[in-house]
């Protein structure tokens, strides 16, 4: 892996600075968590517009402007880089929109579509995402353009966010949920599944239970894994003792904490904000 960002920052970053990180709800907990796991003496600026979940069936345009303003509100308040914990912004954003971020912009994507293309034994891949995301053909078309055999089945789930951001994580209308939006890759015998939602993995055991046999690439792992190899390389590793995170959301609310502490093993209460973002042009 050549660990390289989204985009060319325009000057070297304090190694002492936090990583920032944001999503559009909780979904981003999985990327936080496997980053505790990698990185665990960095401090992380967390932000999700839980205010405006489910990120996945709004326009395009809409998205990218909240995508923008969350990037803008992680600069102000001073990250070393930020690590788009959004499988829909990632798909949506230009390198135009990131051109003037002053620091290193990691997505979820391309090292995703690459560790499902380095698994597949038998070019058959599925991408399990929200509708806008399947809308972009973004894993797709990354996948094709490596490998233009290599058939990608796509299947939109748009009732798994609703559960995760309302905490719901098993039971009978998720086992049903993920049946329905399993059985097409089922039928197209793919052998590799990309998680194409960060939210998803929280859903993992029903999900392994429906797609059994079936290789799960989470991308939460890879955006990690490259963004470690970029501070590494870069010197901008924080050397010093564990630090306490920051998060913010556009709503706070119960399932947040919850999902937090279930998930992160953590209470976030003691340092969780609301911040209501001003929406750039």
């Amino acid at each position: 892996m050549n660990p390289s960002p989204l985009n060319q920052p325009s000057s070297p970053p304090d190694a002492a600075l936090p990583v920032g990180m944001f999503d559009s709800g909780v979904g981003g907990f999985t990327v936080l968590r496997e980053l505790k796991k990698v990185l665990p003496n960095e401090r992380v600026i967390y932000f999700g517009d839980t205010a405006n979940i489910p990120y996945g069936d709004r326009p395009p345009q809409l998205i990218r402007l909240w995508a923008k303003n969350a990037i803008h509100f992680l600069c102000e308040n001073g990250v070393k880089s930020i690590a788009i914990a959004c499988n829909i912004s990632s798909s949506v954003l230009t390198p135009k929109d990131l051109e003037n971020v002053p620091v290193p912009v990691f997505g979820l994507v391309y090292n995703g579509a690459a560790a499902a293309l380095q698994a597949t034994k038998n070019g058959r891949i599925g991408v399990i995402a929200t509708t806008a995301t399947v809308e972009t053909n973004s894993y797709a078309n990354i996948i094709n353009s490596f490998n233009p055999s290599v058939e990608v089945i796509q299947s939109a789930c748009p009732k798994l966010v609703p559960f995760t951001e309302q905490g719901v994580f098993e039971g009978d209308e998720v086992e049903s949920a993920v049946r329905e939006y399993a059985a097409p890759l089922k039928e197209k015998d793919v052998d590799t599944v990309i998680y194409g939602c960060t939210h998803y993995p929280l859903l993992e055991k029903s999900i392994k239970h429906h797609l059994d046999g079936v290789r799960l690439i989470d991308p939460a792992v890879e955006i990690v894994e490259e963004l470690a190899a970029y501070l590494h390389n870069n010197n901008l590793l924080y050397s010093g003792e564990p630090r306490d995170y920051a998060i913010y959301a556009s709503d706070l609310n119960e399932h947040f904490f919850a999902t937090a502490e279930r998930f992160l093993n953590l209470d976030i209460r003691p340092f969780a904000r609301e911040v209501k973002l001003n929406r750039p042009e």
